[in-house]
C-alpha cells in the first residue's frame, strides 16, 4: 500500500505543533534559568539567613507534625541519605558533558579538570560528615543505658551502639544533613551558572574560535549533538536543587538544635568559599567551570 500524502492542511497543523512544543521547552528553560541559577553571593545570603531563621523559628513555636517531620518519609529515606551520590550522579554528567563542548580541542583537560571538582567535593563531604562531625559527637558524648545511666567504659558512639539493648550516645551532633544539602546546592548552582549564556556558543564562538577552522567545526558539531542531553539535565539539576532546598526547610522546622545546624551550614558555606570563591581561582587548581577559550562567552556571569 502507497505511503499517505500529508496534505497542506496536515503539514502546517504539524508544523504549529512543533512550533508550540519548541515554544514550551524554551519557555520553561527561561523560567529556571531566570529563577534557578541565582548568583553565588547571594545564594549564600539566602541559604544562611534561611536557616538561621527558620530554626529561630523551630525554638520559638512549636511547629505541627507533617509527613516531613517522620524521618521515614520517603524523600528523606531515598534522597536525603544519599545526598551527595544523587549529586554527582545529576551533576556529574552535566558538568562532563558541558566541558566536553567549551573545552573546544582541550576537551580532555577540562573533563579531566571536573572530574577533579568532583573528587574534590567528594573529600570535602568526607572529611567534614564521616570524620570531623563523628569526632565532635565522640568527643562530647557519653553511652548511655535505656534509664539514663552512663556507661564510662563506652568512649565511642560506634561501641555504644553495639551493646543495642537501649543504649544510646549523648553527644553534640553537628548536622550533616545541613552541612551536605546546603554544599550540594552551592556546588550544583556554581556548575550550572555557564547554562545561563550556554546557547551563545553556537553564534559566538566564531568571536574565539578561528573562522573556517577545525576546532570550530568540530565545537559547533558537538554543541548540536549535546545540547537537548545539557538542556534535560539542566532541568534535572534545577530539580534535584529544588528537593535539597525543601529538605533543608524541612530540616531546619523539625530536626536538630540550633547551633547543630547553625555550625553544619558555616562548614558548608567555607568549604564552598575555599574551593569556588578561591582556590579555583588560581592557575594550580581544577579551574572554574567554563575555563578555557570559550570563557569569555560566560565572562559576564561572575562564576566565582
Amino acid at each position: 500500500m502507497a505511503d499517505k500524502v500529508m496534505s497542506p492542511m496536515d503539514e502546517n497543523c504539524q508544523t504549529v505543533a512543533e512550533k508550540n512544543e519548541v515554544g514550551w521547552k524554551q519557555f520553561v528553560l527561561k523560567i529556571l534559568k531566570k529563577y534557578c541559577i541565582v548568583h553565588p553571593s547571594f545564594l549564600v545570603i539566602y541559604l544562611w539567613f534561611g536557616i538561621l531563621i527558620l530554626s529561630i523559628i523551630k525554638c520559638l513555636i512549636e511547629i505541627p507534625h507533617s509527613y516531613f517531620s517522620e524521618k521515614s518519609n520517603f524523600f528523606n529515606q531515598f534522597f536525603v541519605k544519599w545526598t551527595w551520590a544523587w549529586t554527582v550522579g545529576v551533576a556529574g554528567p552535566y558538568m562532563m558533558i558541558s566541558s566536553f563542548v567549551y573545552g573546544c580541542d582541550a576537551w580532555k583537560k577540562s573533563m579531566a579538570l571536573s572530574i577533579f571538582r568532583i573528587a574534590i567535593g567528594t573529600m570535602i563531604w568526607h572529611f567534614w560528615a564521616n570524620l570531623v562531625f563523628h569526632f565532635v559527637e565522640n568527643l562530647t558524648g557519653t553511652c548511655l543505658s535505656q534509664d539514663g545511666m552512663p556507661d564510662f567504659n563506652i568512649d565511642n558512639k560506634r561501641d555504644c551502639v553495639k551493646l543495642k539493648q537501649g543504649h544510646y550516645w549523648d553527644g553534640f551532633d553537628i548536622s550533616g544533613h545541613c552541612f551536605l544539602l546546603t554544599y550540594s546546592v552551592l556546588f550544583i548552582n556554581s556548575e550550572i551558572q555557564i547554562y545561563k549564556n550556554w546557547c551563545k556558543i553556537s553564534k559566538d564562538a566564531a568571536l574565539y574560535v578561528p573562522i573556517g577552522s577545525k576546532t570550530l567545526s568540530n565545537l559547533k558539531q558537538r554543541f548540536r549533538t549535546t545540547n537537548s542531553c545539557i538542556n534535560i539535565l539542566f532541568v534535572l539539576n534545577c530539580i534535584l536543587s529544588f528537593i535539597w532546598v525543601i529538605m533543608l526547610i524541612s530540616t531546619c522546622l523539625y530536626f536538630h538544635t540550633f547551633l547543630s545546624k547553625a555550625l553544619g551550614t558555616v562548614a558548608a558555606v567555607l568549604s564552598w568559599m575555599a574551593t569556588y570563591n578561591e582556590w579555583y581561582k588560581c592557575t594550580f587548581s581544577p579551574g572554574s567551570p567554563g575555563d578555557g577559550p570559550l570563557k569569555a562567552i560566560f565572562g559576564k556571569l561572575k562564576i566565582n
